[in-house]
């Protein structure tokens, strides 16, 4: 079943969510005891042995449940029980042309949010019970993977899923705004903090609708800035409520798109140039960027891509490169992109992005991936019930 789901749609949480659910709880109990027991730092736990996940069998085969071990944990990590999965494009691009599929069986699945189940011994900011968002950039380890019941991922790079938001709205979260606050304070520098240092200037945006896109209008809002989006004029209103000035028809020639640009920049130019979408489209933005350098500064425009950049580029633009890793692997700014992005989240100052919705659990995905696939997500995320 499939359903299309506005953002500001809402499930109630009641007090009894925040309790282990009974399907989960029948499965936890203390070694050495025959009765269940409730988590403690005190008591290991351990779980049912075995979850279903959805694997990558071979490159040719399609999608197969199967029986999978429930990952260990480490002191740090805690162990989710996924409720809603989000999808992306790398779920059926890595299967279709073999690419970032390291060993078979392979589980797939880059974000989800759920509830915590059980907590690593050094974990001091997440309890079991409390319900998460799950970004998961640490590729090539499948514990950290959501095409499974269960993911295990470090308790110091989670989201507290807000109170007001349902399950699939924290889905919509993880990669996306990992995505877009990887571009804007890492590549472009910005502050990281709960108050955003006000800036000047324009950001432009080739694939505004994406949910990177959407994320990163938001973050440059925040901040000041004047964002031009490019995209479907379908789009156009719901991109505007989000903090777009102005959105440019992709479907209109490079030259009317500059000439556009143009009228509304001035001699100010474009500070920054972000493409969501392809190769193909970069070169185009950072044409336009060239185009409408500013008069008034020589300080070269900075540009960020991040599904490919081409060798050669204009000399007065300067390339950024867009290092998701840093995410997980720079401990201290993964932490502190978690703290302002919560703030900014819980003060419904960043919105989750709206989605379709699939009810089905895991085997209903083979049939989203396709869907996704097919006819492409149209400013909106694809999620996932379970």
């Amino acid at each position: 079943m499939v359903t299309y789901t506005e953002v500001s749609r809402k499930r109630e949480r009641t007090d009894s969510d925040s309790e282990l659910d009974p399907v989960t709880l029948r499965k936890i109990q203390k070694v050495g005891s025959e009765e269940p027991e409730t988590e403690s730092k005190d008591a290991p736990i351990i779980l049912s042995r075995s979850q279903s996940v959805l694997s990558v069998t071979d490159l040719k085969e399609p999608l197969a449940i199967q029986s999978h071990p429930v990952p260990e944990i480490s002191p740090n990590e805690i162990l989710v029980h996924n409720r809603a999965i989000g999808l992306n494009p790398i779920d059926w691009k890595g299967k279709k042309y073999g690419f970032g599929i390291y060993h078979f069986p392979w589980i797939n699945g880059r974000e989800s949010s759920g509830k915590v189940v059980h907590v690593g011994s050094e974990v001091k900011n997440v309890k079991a019970g409390d319900d998460v968002i799950v970004s998961s950039t640490s590729y090539r380890d499948n514990r950290t993977s959501t095409f499974q019941e269960y993911t295990a991922i470090d308790s110091r790079l989670v989201w507290k899923l807000p109170k007001s938001l349902t399950y699939e709205e924290g889905a919509t979260i993880g990669v996306g705004l990992v995505t877009a606050g990887i571009i804007f304070y890492n590549s472009f520098g910005f502050q990281l903090s709960e108050i955003p240092e006000q800036a000047d200037g324009y950001l432009l945006i080739w694939g505004g609708a994406t949910v990177v896109g959407i994320y990163l209008t938001q973050l440059a809002k925040l901040y000041g800035l004047k964002v031009i989006s490019i995209a479907s004029l379908d789009h156009k209103d719901y991109l505007v409520s989000l903090g777009a000035d102005h959105v440019i028809n992709r479907h209109l020639t490079e030259a009317q798109i500059v000439a556009k640009i143009k009228s509304i920049v001035g001699e100010e130019g474009i500070k920054y140039g972000v493409d969501c979408v392809s190769k193909q489209t970069s070169t185009i933005v950072l044409d336009i960027l060239d185009q409408t350098k500013s008069s008034l500064s020589t300080e070269p425009a900075q540009f960020a891509g991040i599904v490919g950049v081409p060798k050669e580029h204009p000399e007065s633009v300067e390339i950024k490169e867009v290092v998701i890793k840093r995410f997980h692997e720079d401990l201290k700014f993964g932490e502190q992109f978690i703290t302002a992005t919560s703030h900014f989240l819980n003060k419904r100052l960043i919105k989750p992005v709206r989605y379709r919705h699939y009810k089905g659990g895991l085997h209903i995905i083979d049939n989203a991936l396709k869907d996704l696939e097919n006819k492409g997500a149209k400013g909106e995320k694809y999620v996932v019930s379970i």
